[in-house]
């Protein structure tokens, strides 16, 4: 999973920061955290906060829709005139010196610790690691990383279709299909699998490869394609796309459980995907407390290093049997160390690569003037 960019800004005026966005975002990696806390935490958790965390992964598919929407319009609002191969680089400068610095550094240590700290080497040399192709093999060490193989995928693609192929100019719902060929394809596969895989068996096979897993991103760019059109509703559609989509949530997670078994594991993705669509169109124009804005923002801000780091950070617990004593001690501290560390490769890493864009991006060789976070 990476973080979606800032949305574009018009040079006479900067838009203020959408507050419902940060918000989503972090509503989409705190489950994430819950559903991979340490032992310390999920021993001890009463039986009913037990079973909520085991739906935590859900936060990814949240996060891909917001990718999706995100991107999308910054490719929707992209300068018309300009010729596509510049188009194709300024897009490609922007999301690889946004995701890849911070990625390779975390990837770098968990090659470096893994003699210490891990049990299983990198499979195959860790060479699938490079080239984001580790959502097609077995994974030991950084899973995680399976959602980060999409995103970039999907940078890839999706900029060809829009600059390359005149995508800008198709119909929206064009933007549906790849969502609808993942559906069809995870029929297809699922048809195929043993009836007595395991959890652990399935996931790989439906969750993790690309071509199986676009319908948060198709649903993403499609609300970007439609947005000069939803951003004008009145307060109250907006209200009601929230509604509704909580009522697509609850309705999606109560037929499917935490599980990928069953036919779940061919719809949950599709019914997550218009629900946190429905959230989107709802929360975006949303404004927070002030007494909310800092730390909605903090977490916001880090959930991309907050994603990639969380796997070390637990390893480092469990293999401390670290305890505060209360299972609400440990989680607070879990959380704390885990955004604490993104929080300070964000400062030494993200934002040097930020810098190194603008550079990359100016005519004149020289970093863009600082804009409003």
């Amino acid at each position: 999973m990476s973080p979606p960019p800032s949305p574009p800004t018009a040079p006479a005026a900067i838009e203020p920061r959408q507050e419902g966005l940060d918000l989503l975002r972090a509503l989409a990696i705190l489950p994430v955290l819950l559903f991979h806390a340490p032992g310390s935490v999920t021993h001890d958790l009463p039986e009913g906060l037990r079973h909520a965390f085991t739906f935590g992964w859900m936060g990814v598919d949240l996060f891909f829709v917001l990718s999706g929407y995100l991107i999308g319009r910054q490719v929707f609002t992209a300068r018309q005139e300009a010729p596509a191969g510049a188009l194709l680089r300024e897009f490609w400068v922007k999301r690889w010196t946004r995701t890849l610095p911070l990625y390779f550094v975390v990837l770098g240590t968990y090659a470096l610790l893994k003699p210490h700290v891990f049990q299983a080497p990198f499979v195959g040399g860790g060479w699938h690691y490079a080239l984001f192709l580790q959502n097609y093999t077995p994974l030991f060490d950084f899973v995680q990383s399976w959602s980060l193989c999409v995103e970039e995928h999907f940078y890839l693609v999706l900029p060809v279709l829009a600059f390359g192929l005149g995508g800008r100019r198709w119909p929206a719902a064009v933007w549906l299909v790849p969502g609808a060929l993942s559906l069809v394809g995870r029929v297809l596969v699922s048809r195929a699998l043993p009836e007595n895989l395991t959890v652990l068996e399935v996931v790989p096979l439906l969750q993790w490869p690309t071509h199986l897993h676009l319908d948060g991103m198709a649903l993403g760019v499609f609300l970007a394609r439609t947005a000069p059109h939803w951003r004008q509703w009145p307060a109250r559609w907006k209200a009601a796309s929230a509604a509704l989509g909580v009522g697509v949530l609850a309705v999606t997670l109560a037929l499917c459980g935490p599980t990928l078994l069953g036919h779940a594991r061919v719809w949950v993705f599709t019914g997550l995907s218009v629900g946190f669509a429905l959230l989107v169109v709802g929360l975006e124009a949303m404004r927070l407390p002030r007494w909310a804005r800092k730390a909605v923002y903090t977490v916001a801000v880090t959930s991309y290093g907050t994603y990639l780091w969380h796997g070390l950070v637990v390893r480092f617990f469990d293999r401390m049997n670290f305890s505060l004593g209360f299972w609400v001690l440990d989680l607070v501290f879990f959380l704390a160390v885990t955004v604490g560390v993104a929080w300070g490769t964000y400062l030494a890493v993200e934002k040097p690569g930020l810098k190194l864009r603008g550079w990359w991006l100016e005519p004149s060789g020289r970093p863009a003037p600082a804009r409003a976070p």
